[in-house]
């Protein structure tokens, strides 16, 4: 025995001096001699869970503990390890018997606090940090996990008081640090964000977490190079870093390099084949090039992993627009398969309907992330900028970070602003409450950013989906879909879950500042016809190529320009041209045209002569955009609201001569356009006085006929919805 203690004392030695590896292999030397030398078993239990190896750990610690079962700091240490080991019921159980045997110890509430909130019981968790803060206010760890159990929560603002309380006690803490940049992120503070991120990195230059949640700070700034720089660097640490990869992909998709971001999507599936998001965003830029169908593919997956992703299956619903033979009954089917799974039970009661007592305004709310310059914003920003102030009070829940001019313009017609990005959807649908609304508006449909969820608990007596994604939602608690008769025709009406009103036009035309004048039709100086398709590449579907390929081939001479910011990348000029020219299209006459400022855009019109609509998802704002600048719109009137779009606007514009019936209607109908010269001169000098003429191109008129609606919805209540409201002001030719 005497020569256990020896070897003890020594190894005790060497562990104070950090010679771990020399003082683990006198610990063993004494148990092989002393099988039951518990501070021998207790300490390598300790020693090897600095190591790393947590099953021996757990081995010594247990085999300790049953020499001393009354051990509080024994329990409590073998709480820690199997917490480590991923057994958190068995963790759990050791760290509330360390706490009977010792209610007072700080460390161990601390602990157990960990494993609770790994656990998912986070109240209980926060009980335990309040606990052991109580007993030892200095106790930095508490404070930290504290901050982690909030951030949670939710509860940023207290988070961020519980990572600074843990910073002034160690003010060198990278973990903190980064935990205290997170909560700022969330906070919407990414500058301050960047700052703690920064000095954690001055800590700890290689950290790939660090660096990670650096990039999305500087992301969230719009810095994407040197976001991507920091995901690069995060890469070259750690190859498979799955967070860093899609990280890079989301910011690489934004900048439009589709190729790469495909790259790093597929490259963090392979690491993690379960990354719900990965696959969601590797949906998007398959929709991007034109494939629905392999994006659909991978929307499902991921909502196959996740059932309550949202997202990904409001993005299977978006994609639907795309999918050629899509019918509105099948849209719809799976609107309300997206209300059946996301929705049930959210629903509250419903505010009442108020009296509109004399003087009082009516108080109308949009919900969008996109108040700032935006295709779908021009459609929607007529009813902030010029709503009629004696009769409504207009409210504006800006969902989005992002800011410009256009937003101050927006902010100051608003009587009231409300920034919500960094609210729940229970927070907003409160808010909304309070600020007792009578006519709730969603800008967004199923697009990005859109807050379905928070319409779904019916925070307002009159609920309203418009000028966003024009298919409808799908949501039971949704009321009304602006529309007109050409968009959603009277057949069709029955299939929707909200009550379709009528506009003059489900769009309306209004721009941030003059374009250019449109010119003469570049046919006339001698060099053949321009057809050109300003939409995204998206919606060029084979079908689409192969019907403007024998388009080219009826009129000679004739050239097509294609433009779209994802055509910057020369990756995807070389796949377009590849389709086009395998669906027999030439490529000698073909254009293609990458992303340009918003002037050099509208100058790009004055090149074309005609513009050729893509099917099934036609172009809505793109083909108010053409007819603005002079140019023709050529399009085929389809089976869903996806494909008619441009045939509504053709249509409220009494323009149904240019909506073909058929795909052979089509071919003859542009032919026939690009062979009429003077036509096409006529068009250039009339198509903006018309628009201009129109409640779709005259901003007050359109805001107007929008409110006439507003006042008539105010007084019906829930219970009592029309089922048909024709349009006021508004005459739809059809072809």
């Amino acid at each position: 025995m005497a020569s256990a203690h020896k070897l003890f004392a020594k190894a005790c030695e060497f562990y104070k001096a950090g010679r771990l590896d020399e003082a683990e292999a006198l610990y063993r030397k004494v148990i092989a001699v002393d099988r039951k030398h518990f501070d021998s078993l207790y300490l390598l239990g300790l020693l090897s869970y600095q190591l790393g190896r947590h099953e021996a750990a757990a081995e010594m610690l247990g085999r300790a503990l049953a020499l001393q079962g009354e051990r509080a700091d024994v329990q409590m240490h073998l709480g820690v390890v199997l917490h480590a080991l991923g057994r958190l019921e068995a963790a759990a159980a050791r760290l509330e018997r360390a706490l009977a045997l010792k209610p007072d110890d700080a460390e161990a509430h601390n602990n157990l606090e960990v494993v609770l909130k790994d656990q998912g019981q986070l109240e209980r968790a926060l009980c335990c940090y309040q606990r052991a803060l109580a007993l030892k206010f200095d106790y930095a760890e508490a404070h930290n996990n504290l901050g982690v159990v909030l951030h949670t929560l939710g509860r940023f603002d207290e988070a961020v008081t519980g990572y600074r309380r843990a910073l002034a006690l160690r003010p060198d803490w990278p973990e903190a640090l980064t935990n205290l940049g997170r909560a700022l992120q969330e906070q919407g503070k990414p500058a301050e964000a960047i700052e703690r991120y920064r000095q954690a990195l001055g800590l700890r230059p290689d950290d790939p977490e660090v660096l990670n949640n650096l990039g999305l700070a500087l992301a969230d700034q719009e810095k994407a190079a040197e976001a991507i720089e920091r995901f690069r660097q995060v890469l070259r640490l750690r190859p498979d870093h799955p967070e860093a990869l899609y990280n890079l992909g989301n910011s690489l998709q934004r900048q439009g390099g589709l190729t790469e971001a495909i790259a790093c999507y597929q490259q963090a599936l392979r690491v993690r084949p379960d990354y719900p998001d990965a696959l969601n965003n590797l949906g998007n830029t398959r929709l991007d090039q034109s494939d629905p169908a392999e994006a659909t593919a991978c929307f499902r997956r991921a909502l196959a992993l996740k059932p309550d992703f949202t997202v990904a299956h409001s993005n299977i619903l978006f994609a639907q627009n795309f999918m050629p033979g899509t019918s509105t009954a099948e849209q719809q089917r799976e609107r309300a398969a997206w209300n059946a799974a996301h929705t049930q039970g959210l629903a509250g009661e419903p505010p009442p309907v108020r009296a509109c007592a004399a003087g009082r305004r009516l108080r109308i709310g949009y919900v969008s992330p996109y108040f700032r310059h935006q295709a779908a914003t021009y459609a929607f920003a007529p009813l902030v900028l010029h709503h009629d102030r004696e009769r409504f009070e207009v409210v504006c829940y800006a969902d989005g970070g992002r800011e410009d001019d256009l937003t101050l313009r927006l902010r100051a017609a608003a009587e009231t602003w409300r920034p919500t990005a960094r609210l729940t959807d229970d927070q907003l649908a409160a808010l909304v409450r309070e600020d007792g609304i009578d006519i709730l508006v969603d800008c967004v449909g199923h697009m990005k950013g859109n807050r379905l969820l928070m319409f779904a608990r019916r925070p307002a007596p009159v609920q309203i989906t418009a000028w966003g994604e024009p298919t409808g939602t799908g949501l039971a608690a949704m009321d009304y879909l602006f529309a007109d008769p050409v968009l959603v025709p009277a057949a069709e009406r029955p299939l929707f879950a909200e009550t379709v009103i009528d506009l003059p036009c489900f769009l309306s035309y209004w721009t941030p500042e003059p374009l250019p004048e449109p010119g003469e039709p570049p046919a006339l100086a001698g060099g053949g016809v321009r057809f050109g398709s300003f939409n995204r590449v998206a919606k060029l579907t084979d079908a689409t190529l192969a019907l403007w390929a024998q388009v080219l081939a009826a009129v000679p001479g004739s050239v097509l320009l294609l433009k779209d910011g994802t055509l910057s990348e020369p990756e995807q000029q070389a796949a377009l041209r590849g389709r086009w020219s395998a669906l027999g299209g030439e490529n000698g006459r073909l254009e293609l045209r990458g992303g340009s400022s918003r002037q050099a855009h509208f100058e790009a019109y004055r090149e074309i002569d005609l513009a050729l609509d893509p099917l099934p998802h036609g172009g809505g704002m793109t083909t108010l955009d053409a007819l603005w600048m002079g140019v023709p719109v050529v399009t085929l009137l389809g089976a869903a609201p996806s494909s008619r779009l441009a045939a509504a606007v053709l249509s409220a514009l009494a323009l149904g001569d240019w909506i073909a019936a058929s795909p052979e209607d089509y071919l003859a109908l542009a032919a026939r356009l690009a062979a009429d010269l003077c036509g096409l001169r006529t068009a250039r000098a009339t198509l903006r006085q018309r628009m201009q003429a129109s409640p779709v191109g005259d901003a007050q008129r359109y805001a107007r006929a929008v409110e006439a609606r507003y006042l008539e919805l105010a007084l019906v209540s829930p219970d009592n919805r029309v089922k048909d409201f024709s349009a006021s002001e508004s005459r739809h030719d059809r072809a």
